[in-house]
């Protein structure tokens, strides 16, 4: 009983603890519509925030977040999941979780801190998500990830094409 109650603290302390820095402003361009930051916002971003996290936005407004905790905080838990549903209104970026693995790590967390966030989105452009916490202080950098390039070891310069045909 210790321990759990003992992660939950942890796990507070780690979603609500303000990160250092001033608060970032909106920025004074004019609004981008709810309709482009939908687009904008599918693909795959990751942030330090206590830790590593990996969130996947899916065009279907599904998503997953994979957060890897860091120091004190992986204790709790050396890798979670947690699968979610998205959208994006009034330039909010709303996530609701739905699920996710170690299922009784996330179901305690969920329990304690609720299913839901809404995150006014304070930068969006083709690299960077920059979100604001519900606590008016923290704010979230991410950074797109770009696909890596599959290098196909049969191509490498002076291999040939790595195809031999059977009957040579």
């Amino acid at each position: 009983m210790a321990v759990v109650i003992g992660a939950a603290s942890a796990v507070a302390f780690w979603r609500f603890h303000p990160a250092a820095g001033p608060r970032p402003q909106r920025p004074d361009t004019p609004a981008m519509d709810d309709a482009r930051m939908r687009e904008r916002v599918v693909g795959t971003w990751a942030d330090g925030y206590k830790g590593k996290r990996t969130m996947t936005l899916r065009p279907d407004g599904t998503g997953t977040m994979v957060v890897e905790p860091s120091g004190v905080w992986s204790v709790f838990a050396s890798r979670l999941r947690f699968d979610m549903v998205w959208s994006v209104e009034n330039g909010r970026l709303k996530k609701r979780t739905v699920g996710g693995e170690p299922a009784l790590r996330v179901r305690m967390i969920l329990e304690t801190m609720g299913d839901r966030v809404d995150e006014p989105i304070l930068d969006l452009t083709d690299t960077r998500l920059l979100l604001l916490d519900g606590d008016g202080k923290t704010t979230y950098d991410w950074r797109r990830l770009r696909k890596k390039r599959v290098r196909n070891r049969f191509f490498r310069s002076g291999q040939g094409h790595g195809f031999r045909h059977p009957a040579s």
